[in-house]
């Protein structure tokens, strides 16, 4: 039994039902003694105080101390008493515990198992091994950085391109036939390159380059840039996002082995890139070693001296200060700059970082992604300070993009994961570094993880007009 994942999600899901079992007995029990049923109300508290355990008497006889297990032991066809395999519940009620103690015993919160076995599970992940999974994904010594509450007006939508898809999968590459999604982006002059996740019969993640005019497809390269080396990254490279930062490109990207995703990092000179010079990628390796992570961006600017990087550990959106590009960078003093929303918004299941920065007079601008309780992904925006990245000026109350269209609900069949638009980049419309509330963005989004599509919008209509009158005002002030 052992060997079949004792510790997976599936399990755990199953034990939770039993404690639940055991706390309405405790509340009969409770509700006995209180009428006066003493001796029922102790017998009721012995079976609960047993729940879970297993008695092996003198004889050799084993005597598991659950319901059900008994009863499952009889179903199949069992007589007598159980046999110490048939001992389901005992085994799982252990599990559950041992595997609480060791994460308590780590520093770490045992809720955090119970968040993590639903998000498998909805991910139909529930043969998964918790125990592979949990250890170590989490930094030490974090800050929650308060945000002031406002009442945000609604940003203006994001406004499809017509000629959606941008780039399909295409059959005839084996590295890119099933998907092609979460692409990301960078203007170069009159032109706009997409470093794209493509999967393919192998169902290993690799990243594709194409280059645009912004909108049209103009050279779409036959083989991937960048593949998968390191035994962190053995299912596959997914959801690339880059910072150009004196003249070399950073590319943040998922290294996903099929047990723990993590962020890594490697940097290609400019001008290899835009020569094809494949080869001279440099791996930085895992910016946060041992660390459950994802959706990583990094600012192209040192601000106060540091470079910033978001990132996501589920289900916040975390910012790190690095002295330098050095990796792994330390595990210590992250803050969690911005989270899920409560009830039954669209961003109130977890939420992560989309496309790279965009620099405005207003502030950094950023699209990101948010997911509901039913799992459906939608994108917004947010705002944060230029000087203070941790400050946060406005974050639409509404999405800018919902699935709509038939690409983005997708196709039973055909499309990876419905209800889907993710975006890992964004470009200015123009050739222009600062942008003003008059020009617009290019938006590039994976759509049900199956096509990359584009949507524009300008600054102004996603920074609504009071929220840039204030930040006038400040700098006015200030």
């Amino acid at each position: 039994r052992y060997e079949t994942n004792a510790f997976s999600a599936h399990n755990i899901f199953e034990n939770l039902h039993h404690r639940a079992l055991v706390k309405h007995f405790r509340t009969l029990l409770k509700n006995l003694a209180d009428a006066g049923h003493n001796k029922q109300a102790r017998l009721i508290k012995i079976m609960c105080d047993g729940y879970g355990l297993s008695q092996v008497f003198a004889d050799g006889t084993f005597l598991p101390c659950s319901a059900w297990s008994w009863a499952s032991y009889s179903y199949k066809g069992g007589k007598g008493t159980p046999t110490p395999l048939s001992s389901h519940v005992e085994e799982k009620w252990f599990n559950h515990d041992l595997l609480e103690e060791l994460y308590a015993e780590l520093g770490y919160d045992p809720g955090e198992i119970m968040k993590m076995m639903f998000q498998l599970i909805g991910e139909g992940r529930a043969s998964e091994n918790l125990l592979e999974i949990l250890p170590g994904t989490k930094p030490k010594d974090v800050t929650v950085v308060a945000q002031e509450l406002k009442d945000y007006p609604p940003a203006k939508p994001l406004v499809r391109y017509a000629g959606n898809p941008v780039l399909s999968p295409i059959k005839e590459h084996p590295w890119e036939s099933k998907y092609v999604l979460n692409t990301a982006a960078f203007r170069i002059k009159d032109r706009v390159y997409l470093l794209y996740r493509a999967h393919g019969d192998d169902d290993v993640s690799r990243i594709g380059l194409a280059v645009t005019d912004g909108y049209n497809v103009l050279e779409r390269l036959p083989e991937p840039v960048f593949v998968p080396q390191d035994i962190t990254e053995t299912k596959g490279v997914e959801d690339p996002r880059v910072a150009i930062i004196d003249n070399k490109i950073y590319m943040l990207y998922t290294a996903y082995d099929g047990v723990i995703a993590q962020v890594a990092v490697v940097a290609i000179e400019l001008d290899d890139l835009l020569n094809k010079r494949f080869d001279k990628w440099e791996r930085k390796g895992l910016v946060f070693q041992d660390i459950w992570d994802k959706d990583a961006i990094l600012f192209p600017d040192k601000i106060n001296g540091k470079y910033i990087i978001y990132h996501r550990i589920e289900p916040s959106i975390w910012m790190s200060h690095l002295n330098k590009l050095e990796f792994p960078a330390q595990k210590e003093k992250h803050s969690i700059i911005l989270g899920p929303r409560s009830g039954q918004m669209w961003d109130s299941l977890k939420i992560g970082a989309g496309s790279q920065p965009i620099k405005t007079k207003y502030g950094w601008l950023l699209i990101y992604h948010g997911v509901d309780r039913n799992r459906v992904y939608r994108l917004g925006v947010i705002l944060t300070d230029l000087a203070n990245p941790e400050r946060l000026l406005y974050r639409s109350p509404n999405p800018v993009l919902s699935p709509e269209t038939e690409y983005e609900i997708g196709k039973k069949g055909e499309s990876w994961v419905p209800n889907v638009v993710f975006t890992c980049g964004a470009a200015p419309a123009s050739d222009k570094e600062v942008l003003d509330s008059g020009d617009e963005i290019l938006v590039y989004y994976g759509a049900a993880d199956t096509h990359i599509c584009l949507a524009t919008g300008r600054v102004g209509d996603l920074i609504p007009e009071s929220v840039r009158q204030e930040v006038e005002g400040n700098i006015m002030d200030a």
